[in-house]
This record gives structure tokens, sequence and C-alpha cells, in this order.
């Protein structure tokens, strides 16, 4: 039985660690909202927060199944992929209690999510430093998506503003109108979320190539489905 659960997951990919929200549980896994997913069977590193006192339940995890965008196209088939165990499971003693309360809450009418509940990031963020021109600013990216990208900058462009930016790698340029939909104030990082608007598709094509091109090749290990350390 799988019951619906909006909890914090952290997949260990290409040496990051990406945010992600899963959109059901069970003893034996969980369902994880994505619109990049993993290949099936792929081994991945994974840790979840419980509600409730923040406790953290790790471990390996295969994919078990995938769900694409067209897939996921109405509300009760988001995106993403199915998380089965593998191997020993940091706090598995608190991950069964987890599962056994939400049974309990279902039981009595009280599901702790439901299906329609929307997905944080609609887009997978890469760490990479592309250089960029914001505006009359040159600077350099934290992060990368196909929809926008974290700019440090001290500019004080007010959320909201449209502008022009200028995306460069080696010897590539891609310009593209952007908006300013966040500022980011952060110990270690100061300067702004962008999301383009009106991009043509040769330079979403560009940009993701660039992405493509820095982003370092995943290491990913495939397992039986009949491995007995699948729990």
């Amino acid at each position: 039985m799988r019951y619906p659960a909006r909890i914090l997951a952290w997949l260990k990919r290409r040496n990051e660690e990406e945010e992600l929200l899963t959109n059901d549980v069970s003893y034996r896994g969980a369902f994880v909202r994505t619109d990049a997913p993993a290949a099936l069977r792929a081994l991945l590193k994974v840790s979840f927060e419980l509600p409730n006192g923040g406790v953290k339940v790790a471990g390996h995890c295969m994919v078990v199944r995938v769900v694409t965008k067209a897939e996921g196209g109405d509300a009760a088939r988001v995106p993403g992929i199915g998380l089965q165990f593998w191997g020993p499971i940091e706090n598995q003693r608190a991950w069964d209690q987890f599962i056994h309360e939400l049974k309990v809450r279902e039981r009595a009418g009280m599901p702790a999510a439901r299906a329609t509940d929307k997905i944080r990031r609609i887009s997978e963020r890469f760490r990479m430093a592309l250089d960029v021109q914001l505006g009359n600013e040159t600077s350099h990216t934290r992060d990368v998506s196909e929809t926008g990208m974290a700019i440090r900058t001290t500019s004080n462009l007010p959320v909201g503003t449209r502008t022009t930016l200028q995306i460069r790698r080696h010897n590539e340029s891609v310009v593209v109108d952007v908006i300013i939909r966040r500022r980011i104030d952060e110990p270690d990082f100061k300067g702004v979320g962008v999301e383009y608007v009106d991009v043509p598709k040769s330079a979403r094509l560009s940009i993701l190539a660039m992405v493509a091109e820095g982003t370092p090749s995943e290491e990913i290990i495939y397992i039986d489905a009949d491995d007995p350390e699948l729990h």
C-alpha cells in the first residue's frame, strides 16, 4: 500500500544533492516528484526528512518506476520516479513508524496529502558557473535549469523587471529576455533568480546544450529486479 505524503527527499546525482518532494510513500520505498527522472533500475543514494522532528532516513534505492511529463498530464499521474529501498536503511524503525501513522490517518479519513498538491519546482537545476551579462553587469551563474537560472549579482533590479541576458560558454553566446522572479540573500550567495521569457526554440536548445556540456556524466549502477537486497 502507498500513502499520499509530501516530505523532502534528497537524491544524490552528479555529485550534487537534488532537493525534491515525495508524492506517496510505502514501507518499501517512495514515489518522488521530478521532471528529470533517473533511468529504470538505476541505484541512487536517497535521504528523506520525516515530519515532526526532522529525523533523516537514508539509504540506497533502486528506480522501479518512471513516469514522464507526457504520462503525468493529469493530477493523478505526476512525473517522477518510484524508488524501492535496497540494502541497509538508516533509521528504518522511524520510517516504519511514519508509514504506520499514515496508515492509521488514512483509515480514519484524514490523509496527510492529496494527489492535486502542486510540484515545488518545475525544472531540475544543475550547479554550474556560466558567464553572463545581466543588463549592463557581467557576472556568472550559480545554477541553471531549462526555465531559468540563479545569477550572482549586486544589482538592485526589482522583482518583476524584464531585461536582457547574454549567456556565454567558450565561443558560443546566447541572448534571451528574462524576468527577475526573486532576490536571493543567503550567507554564501547574493543574487537573483531569473526566468526566461519568449525564448526561441533555437536559443533554448543552445542553453540546454551548454548545460549538457558542463554537467559531469553520471556514474549509474544498475540493480537486478530480483536482487536479495531489495526491500
